[in-house]
C-alpha cells in the first residue's frame, strides 16, 4: 500500500509560495521514491496552514475562476494550486472529496468522483489529509510487469488493508505498486497532493480494473485526451494522406494503446466483414505487441468476427 509517512512531530505552517519555492529548490526527482518522500515534510507545512486554501478559493470566485480556467484540465473537484511550469517537474493540486449523503454524488452517481474505480497510477505522487475525515480505500498490490493489459485480463491484486485518509496523514502513492479502490468519504473532505510533471508517464499505461478487483478493466494513458476519436476524423476527411498516416500509427507507434486505436479506426473503415477481419488479422494480432494482439482477440469477438 502507500507508504505511510509520520510527520506528526512537524508543526510549522508555511505559505503555499513558501512551500512551492521549498519545492521548486530541492530540485526533488519525482521517479525517485525517496527524493519524493524528502519533500514530504514541506507539503506538511503547507497542510498546517489552515487559511490559505480558503484565501484562494475567494480570490478565484473574485476573479471569476480566471486561474482555474488557464490551468485547470481536471474534473470540477480539483483545485489547481501551483500548475506545471517550464523547467518544472511538478504541479501542486487540491482535491474535493463529497460525502455519500452529498446530493451531487447522489445525482451524478459515484464514478463522476471516481469512487469505486479500483486503479493503479504511473507516477509517485504525495497526498495529504487537508480537510475532513478523508475518503476510504482498499489498498491493493501486485505485479505491474506480469500484467498485459488487456480487458477481462486477471491481474491477481493482493488485499492489503482499509484504511481512511484521515485529516494530517501523508502517504507516498507508488507508481506501478500500488492499487486503490476509493469509497466516499463520511463527510467533505480534501486533500493537498504534489503531482509529477513528467513527460514520459504516458508511455507504460494506468490499468482501471473491475469493481470485483480481480481483473483489468480497461486501460488508460496519461494524456489530455483520447486519440481516437482524432483518429476517426482523419479517417473520415483525410483521404489518401489520413489513411496512410493511420496505417504508419497502426504499425509503428511507441504507445501500444495508440497502435491498438489506430487498428480499431482501420477496421471501422472497412466496409466489409471480410475486410474488418483481414484489418485485424494483418495489424492486430500479426502484432509484435502481446497487448495488441490480446486487445485485438476481443475486438475480433466483439465484432462477431471470430
Amino acid at each position: 500500500m502507500p507508504v505511510n509517512l509520520n510527520l506528526d512531530h512537524i508543526t510549522e505552517s508555511i505559505s503555499l509560495e513558501e512551500c512551492h519555492q521549498q519545492l521548486v529548490d530541492s530540485k526533488f526527482d519525482p521517479n525517485d521514491e525517496e527524493s519524493f518522500i524528502s519533500v514530504a515534510p514541506s507539503l506538511k507545512k503547507l497542510n498546517n496552514n489552515r487559511t490559505f486554501l480558503a484565501d484562494i478559493l475567494i480570490q478565484e470566485l473574485e476573479d471569476h475562476c480566471t486561474n482555474q480556467e488557464k490551468s485547470n484540465t481536471y474534473t470540477p473537484q480539483v483545485i489547481m494550486l501551483k500548475p506545471a511550469e517550464k523547467d518544472l517537474n511538478f504541479f501542486m493540486r487540491a482535491n474535493i472529496w463529497l460525502p455519500k449523503s452529498d446530493p451531487l454524488l447522489q445525482a451524478s452517481g459515484e464514478k463522476s468522483f471516481f469512487y469505486r474505480v479500483p486503479h493503479d497510477h504511473n507516477f509517485n505522487f504525495l497526498t495529504t489529509g487537508y480537510m475532513g475525515s478523508g475518503y476510504h480505500s482498499d489498498y491493493y498490490e501486485y505485479d505491474y510487469e506480469k500484467v498485459v493489459g488487456f480487458p477481462g485480463e486477471v491481474a491477481n491484486l493482493r488485499f492489503v488493508e482499509h484504511k481512511q485518509l484521515s485529516l494530517g496523514q501523508t502517504m507516498l502513492y507508488r507508481a506501478y505498486k500500488d492499487v486503490h479502490n476509493q469509497l466516499p468519504a463520511d463527510d467533505l473532505s480534501v486533500t493537498l497532493n504534489v503531482m509529477p510533471a513528467t513527460m514520459f508517464n504516458h508511455l507504460r499505461p494506468q490499468y482501471i480494473f473491475n469493481e470485483q478487483c480481480n481483473k483489468v478493466e480497461r486501460t488508460t494513458v496519461t494524456t489530455n485526451s483520447s486519440v481516437e476519436p482524432t483518429l476517426q476524423l482523419i479517417a473520415q476527411c483525410g483521404g489518401e494522406k489520413g489513411r496512410d498516416f493511420i496505417t504508419r500509427m497502426a504499425t509503428n507507434s511507441v504507445i501500444d494503446e495508440n497502435r491498438f486505436s489506430a487498428i480499431k479506426t482501420l477496421t471501422s473503415v472497412q466496409r466489409s466483414t471480410d475486410g474488418k477481419a483481414n484489418v485485424l488479422e494483418q495489424y492486430g494480432l500479426a502484432s509484435s505487441s502481446e497487448l495488441v494482439r490480446e486487445m485485438s482477440k476481443v475486438h475480433l469477438h466483439a465484432l462477431s468476427l471470430g
